[in-house]
């Protein structure tokens, strides 16, 4: 009896650890995160989070072997927490790579791995218009392709987030409202678009061109980049005329209730 009463207090304290990791924001956003409770959020899935780690050590993300540019080791996700706060926003923090689908570029003069189509669609919109313009608007990708391009739907599985829906991307200082309107590899965290990248001061465009960015630098910000998604946030008349203005007003109105919510 002596001997079981301590094993077991370990065990417990262990599996708290496990279920409550405690998590602190980069000291430079200290000042645009104030008010927000992060002691009040919980893991989304701790198991899951820790398979973005595996395959920035080891391009292995659960069971299979990550080659090519689904490998993670030379552009690590970093992702130093996944959690969700009591009104169900989903919070990571993340590396930021960049994603200039939907973009010029990616429809005249794509990369290896650049798309013209995006996966959030513009209503009422078609061919090349209706994706949405990577150098225009700030939107983030989420994990979505499994191999060989299957559906993967996981991360909204897990999360609730979707396609359209709002978030705001924190970056030390920089406070930028985005919306889902991409998705990608299943085992990468952490992307979003050239407008982004530039809103958040890292811009990564060499040369504009009547707005279009025509010769990019494809290197990620490396950490420290925090995302707030809000489930079943989507806008549904969003177009390209409103889409600043109302992605703006809608997801700094959610980002700000985060910190008068308990």
């Amino acid at each position: 009896m002596k001997l079981s009463i301590p094993i077991i207090l370990f065990i417990t304290s262990v599996g708290a650890l496990m279920l409550s990791p405690q998590y602190s924001p980069p000291a430079s956003s200290a000042q645009v995160l104030a008010g927000i409770k992060f002691e009040n959020t919980t893991p989304v899935d701790e198991s899951y989070r820790a398979e973005f780690d595996r395959c920035d050590a080891h391009d292995k993300f659960k069971t299979q072997r990550m080659t090519g540019f689904r490998k993670c080791s030379g552009d690590k996700n970093r992702v130093k927490a996944l959690l969700k706060f009591p009104n169900g926003a989903i919070f990571f923090e993340s590396k930021l790579s960049l994603d200039i689908d939907g973009s010029w570029k990616a429809c005249n003069s794509a990369g290896s791995t650049d798309q013209c189509p995006t996966w959030f669609k513009w209503r009422n919109q078609s061919g090349v218009a209706a994706n949405v313009d990577a150098d225009k608007y700030p939107y983030v990708a989420i994990p979505i392709a499994g191999l060989g391009g299957t559906n993967d739907p996981e991360f909204r599985d897990k999360t609730g987030v979707n396609k359209g829906d709002l978030g705001v991307v924190v970056f030390k200082d920089k406070v930028v409202p985005v919306f889902i309107a991409d998705g990608g590899p299943h085992n990468k965290l952490g992307e979003g678009s050239t407008a982004l990248l530039k809103a958040i001061g890292e811009d990564r465009c060499r040369e504009w061109r009547d707005e279009h960015c025509q010769r990019i630098r494809d290197v990620s910000v490396a950490g420290g980049v925090l995302f707030f998604l809000f489930p079943n946030s989507a806008i549904p008349d969003l177009t390209p005329e409103n889409a600043l203005q109302k992605v703006r007003d809608e997801a700094l109105r959610r980002f700000q209730a985060l910190k008068t919510t308990p």
